[in-house]
């Protein structure tokens, strides 16, 4: 097959467009320039449509959303109709000649990746520290992105099984023509574990712009992982190195609506409107709108129950009303000011410390778990309202870790890995959309491998159904 060439956007003489092709991973890159520079590389790692986008479709398999028969109409033309078949908990989300955006923009994501590390093994400029930081970051985009695929399309890191559950697909070149199979789970998080801790090690402590990758980030996607793998101390070691690189937390005490009858249209003082400018983020990754302008879904209300009184979060993440001060059934989602900001799809410095505080809860360590949290809590309520949290033991400490992290990550893509890790433990949790329920164990937990995908790879096993 003849040689597919990358096109970078980014600069006038390249032009990124990975399009779909015949292969399993649906990622063609056709073009007329082949990226060999050190200056190409970081254009390709600045592309926001192909490195920066994350999963959409697990949100709408949680308890944080509702999906009125009135919105389906809307959820139908965006974000699409996968979205309405993952919040129905069909079978297959996607036609076999349709794609799927979250398995495409991955493997794309992974494509790019591989291109860089290959093509950093031959380029011969000098400048060493550019080219360490180039592969640093194309090894933390990587690793985030397998973490991603691994908890949408695979079971549940277990111990006991994880050396024979089946991943996803992994492949570590770019080669499109690679009819690999699912790697195990725990042959991913391997992959995940060697390539943060090899680019913890190339990049520098700061980035010049949030959306490069640097320590933090690296210790922030190791955080992350080693919550899911239960290793608490090296959870809370990692959460802990972020977060002294990286600790800013935004006080809502400080946010204002300059229209507060019509907060879907109003603009919003105290937060930053560009991303670069947005002082919470570790790691850049957005989602696909979730609210917003369109409320392609609302908030459910065991989600809603779970505010309190004078929590800032319901104040300045959600609304009565949508775009044309239409009275909602549910309250709407505010997905691009914000508490419920959808760049926070990556890394941010809330998760950090919720990551930190639940590693101390399961350590045993209760007092410094609850001062983690009121530490957030302080900036998350009004003077008047707030009031410390206390807890006697760490098992009472753990429930509050828990309750905030379903408040304040809600709607970061979190929801669902963290459903299935404590549904191991136990916790039995189930989500209800109208009349069908998954309950702890259903497989439907796991999305489905798109049917595109399967019948142009027959290596590739479909998740029980």
């Amino acid at each position: 097959m003849k040689t597919k060439i990358l096109y970078i956007a980014l600069v006038p003489v390249l032009l990124m467009v990975l399009s779909s092709c015949n292969k399993f991973l649906d990622v063609e890159p056709k073009g007329v320039a082949i990226p060999t520079t050190l200056a190409d590389f970081q254009a390709l790692l600045s592309a926001p449509l192909e490195i920066t986008r994350t999963s959409n479709n697990t949100a709408f398999v949680t308890d944080e959303v509702v999906l009125p028969d009135a919105f389906r109409a809307s959820a139908n033309s965006y974000p699409g109709k996968g979205a309405v078949r993952a919040y129905d908990f069909e079978n297959d989300l996607y036609e076999v000649n349709e794609d799927d955006p979250d398995w495409t923009i991955a493997y794309r994501t992974i494509y790019i990746c591989n291109s860089i590390l290959k093509g950093l093994e031959t380029n011969t400029e000098k400048d060493i520290s550019t080219k360490n930081r180039i592969k640093g970051e194309a090894l933390v985009h990587r690793a985030y992105t397998y973490l991603a695929l691994i908890n949408e399309y695979a079971k549940f890191y277990n111990s006991a099984t994880a050396a024979t559950d089946l991943g996803v697909p992994m492949p570590l070149k770019p080669d499109i023509n690679a009819l690999l199979p699912r790697s195990s789970v725990k042959d991913v998080y391997t992959q995940v574990e060697k390539d943060l801790f090899d680019a913890v090690d190339l990049l520098p402590e700061t980035s010049t712009y949030t959306y490069r990758p640097n320590k933090g980030s690296a210790y922030g996607v190791l955080a992350r992982m080693y919550l899911y793998l239960s290793n608490w101390q090296k959870a809370y070691d990692y959460s802990n190195k972020a977060f002294q690189l990286s600790n800013y937390i935004y006080d809502y005490n400080t946010f204002a609506w300059v229209d507060p009858a019509n907060k879907a249209s109003s603009a919003l003082t105290g937060y930053p409107s560009v991303t670069t400018d947005k002082k919470d983020i570790v790691f850049n990754k957005y989602l696909n709108l979730a609210g917003g302008f369109s409320f392609v879904f609302l908030m459910a209300k065991n989600q809603s129950d779970l505010f309190t009184n004078g929590d800032l979060r319901q104040e300045f993440g959600t609304t009565a009303k949508d775009w044309y001060s239409t009275i909602l059934p549910f309250p709407g989602i505010i997905e691009n000011k914000a508490v419920y900001d959808y760049n926070h799809g990556g890394i941010t410095t809330a998760e950090l410390l919720l990551t930190r505080a639940e590693a101390q809860a399961r350590l045993k360590n209760t007092q410094a778990a609850v001062g983690d949290l009121n530490t957030l809590r302080k900036k998350r309520f009004t003077p008047a309202t707030y009031s410390d949290l206390t807890a006697s033991t760490p098992e009472d400490a753990l429930t509050l870790v828990l309750n905030e992290r379903r408040i304040e990550l809600a709607y970061t893509g979190l929801r669902l890995a963290d459903i299935k890790r404590l549904n191991l433990e136990g916790k039995n949790i189930s989500v209800t959309h109208g009349s069908k329920t998954l309950v702890p164990g259903d497989p439907r937990f796991v999305l489905p491998i798109p049917a595109k995908v399967l019948s142009l790879n027959g290596n590739i096993v479909q998740n029980p159904r």
